[in-house]
């Protein structure tokens, strides 16, 4: 599996973005590879951990037009990206395990 961190800096509130975000996890759920994702707050915006069966399907989450639109939304700034290689085996003793190919 691989991981994918974001964040980026956004100054609204929560309850402001609950709503978009609901819609935008609603329309995640659809993207192919997707394990899972964590959705974090930071100190300065939010962001969240996602989890694909491998790179590739990462990769073309980034390049999505869903991810696309994520990026341009006015108001969210100075997005980062990090990827991380996912460790299966011990994972899958945490309760984070791939769809079966």
């Amino acid at each position: 599996m691989h991981g994918l961190l974001i964040t980026f800096v956004c100054e609204a509130s929560p309850d402001d973005l609950a709503e978009p975000f609901a819609d935008y996890a609603a329309r995640l759920r659809d993207q192919p590879g997707l394990v899972s994702k964590a959705w974090i707050a930071t100190d300065d915006g939010y962001g969240g951990f996602h989890v694909f069966v491998d790179r590739a399907a990462a990769e073309g989450y980034l390049s999505s037009e869903l991810a696309a639109g994520l990026m341009a939304t006015e108001g969210f700034d100075d997005f980062e990206v990090r990827h991380f290689d996912v460790l299966d085996d011990l994972s899958a003793l945490t309760g984070v395990v791939a769809a079966a190919a």
